[in-house]
């Protein structure tokens, strides 16, 4: 491994690390800025698969979102007028990254995979962790990068509740 690679993950790795802090210190407008206008977020649902069946997703299966710009700055809204009944109260959350690995992209872009652990609390009794992995390809925007893409792969085959919170 030549040192500008290591250089590269490094710097990957604390661009995801930034990110996640914006989400639980629930900055959104800054998160929204990290995403290109035309990002594809997605999130399939989990399947239990036999052992011989293709563990790949493909687009256009059944998913627990599937969202554009627009959709995210939607929800973005919803979170800052107080109008996502499922946040109110707001959630606390504390996320954790891992297992970074970043490899070379089509295009020059560069493909940036981890795993995740995401702690949620919300009023008195309601913990839950999610637990799974993250796939992004992210370009370069003048002299920062941008997420296009972002597949988030859930552990969970059953969920306790409605997904309130981003990936």
């Amino acid at each position: 491994m030549t040192n500008s690679l290591t250089d590269l993950r490094r710097d990957v790795e604390d661009f995801l690390y930034s990110e996640a802090k914006m989400l639980d210190e629930q900055r959104y407008d800054e998160w929204l800025d990290l995403f290109t206008e035309d990002v594809h977020y997605w999130m399939p649902i989990t399947e239990t698969r036999e052992v011989r069946q293709h563990r790949d997703h493909v687009p256009g299966e059944w998913s627990l979102m599937k969202e554009d710009a627009r959709f995210l700055a939607k929800r973005m809204e919803r979170l800052a007028g107080g109008l996502a009944h499922s946040e109110q109260p707001r959630s606390r959350t504390r996320r954790f990254i891992s297992n970074v690995l970043v490899t070379p992209g089509p295009d020059g872009d560069l493909v940036a995979e981890c795993n995740f652990i995401i702690f949620q609390s919300r009023r008195a009794n309601s913990e839950q962790f999610f637990v799974g992995s993250r796939r992004d390809r992210i370009v370069t925007s003048g002299e920062s990068w941008k997420i296009a893409e972002r597949t988030v792969l859930l552990d969970h085959r059953v969920l306790p509740r409605a997904i309130s919170i981003f990936f």
